[in-house]
């Protein structure tokens, strides 16, 4: 049987069970060949997070505990970020006093090589509950994705920073917004909307007037997050050619992050889902192809042995997902014996990746 695996659990003499591919698709290790110390190596130097090895049938328990789920490790670091973050973001907005130097450490030494770290990231971000302040979590996670985004895309380290820098800050103005309106349950007023809409001015503002007003890209990044390349976005109706890149891709962030999880306007969709929405508005001209095409290649295979809830009330495990494809569906392990391919099977679909607290 195929079972994927992280590239951190490989080990010299596995059988690959498929093959290895590049972020562009091509072959770097063909299916059967047995690894090496060497192999191994070459395949962690890439944008790789997870591949299959051939195994012998064995029975296992289906369904996983949360301490499969959760690596405690990871939980607590996280929680050491949120508890900075929520104290840098009221201090940004109580005394506009935002210290710099920490903010790159937590970036540079903790954000980008401990939370951003690959496929572990992604099954992490998505099986934590998000207990207190939304908004810190949605900064932390955008931050989070665009870390990632700058090692697939394997950018200069001072780059990674300020990207995910402006990731973490992206929605910052939103602290101003008055929580009757951010939290509302049900339709937006035409003036509330309006009032959502400044958020990104906002963010701006208040940055430009910290220690990093002399950055730029990173302050172009958190004003134009909600820009669209086709001009309908805010707050400037600016065309792709006059947004930057920081902004092209954290557009795609914010609204993958804003949909896969729950909030006050609506209850989280599974990563397909979003994948969909995202794709049909790359179609309409308005997300960057580029960014959008790599986003979601990447994350799909990052996605990759996650557990799932399917729309039948089956519960699995992602086993297999054809990454020569973008918008490819998985199979899924729902019994020791039985599996369920979305990709022909129409009538079944995703519902949401578990969170641990959901598994029992």
């Amino acid at each position: 049987m195929l079972r994927s695996y992280q590239l951190q659990s490989l080990e010299p003499g596995m059988v690959l069970g498929r093959d290895v591919l590049d972020s562009n698709a091509s072959v770097l290790i063909g299916k059967g060949s047995v690894l090496t110390a060497e192999s191994i190596a070459s395949i962690m130097d890439r944008p790789i997070f997870s591949v299959y090895i051939e195994e012998p049938d064995q029975e296992e328990s289906h369904i996983p505990g949360k301490e499969h789920l959760l690596d405690d490790e990871y939980v607590t670091l996280y929680n050491s970020v949120y508890d900075r973050v929520f104290h840098m973001f009221v201090d940004l907005l109580e005394s506009q006093i935002l210290d710099v130097n920490q903010l790159r450490l937590l970036v540079s030494k903790e954000i980008i090589p401990k939370l951003a770290n690959g496929a572990r990231a992604i099954g992490q971000i998505h099986n934590m509950s998000r207990g207190g302040d939304y908004l810190i979590h949605h900064s932390i996670h955008v931050a989070i994705l665009a870390g990632l985004m700058g090692q697939w895309k394997r950018w200069p380290n001072s780059k990674q920073i300020d990207f995910v820098t402006a990731g973490l800050l992206h929605d910052v103005g939103k602290q101003l917004i008055p929580p009757d309106i951010l939290n509302k349950h049900g339709k937006l007023t035409d003036d509330e909307f309006n009032i959502i809409r400044g958020h990104a001015q906002n963010s701006y503002d208040i940055l430009r007037y910290t220690d990093l007003s002399s950055k730029e890209n990173i302050l172009q990044g958190v004003l134009q997050h909600h820009e669209r390349c086709d001009g309908s976005g805010y707050p400037n109706h600016l065309t792709k050619e006059n947004i930057h890149e920081f902004a092209l891709a954290l557009a795609v962030f914010d609204i993958y992050d804003a949909m896969a999880a729950d909030s006050a306007y609506a209850k989280r969709r599974s990563p397909w889902d979003v994948f969909e929405i995202i794709n049909d508005d790359m179609y309409k001209g308005k997300l960057d192809t580029e960014f959008v095409v790599y986003f979601m290649r990447n994350l799909s295979r990052a996605l990759n042995g996650s557990w799932v809830s399917l729309s039948n009330g089956e519960r699995g495990r992602i086993v297999y997902i054809d990454e020569s494809r973008v918008l490819s569906l998985p199979v899924v392990q729902v019994g020791e014996d039985k599996f369920v391919d979305l990709g022909r099977d129409k009538s079944v679909k995703v519902e949401n990746i578990l969170m641990a607290d959901e598994v029992n």
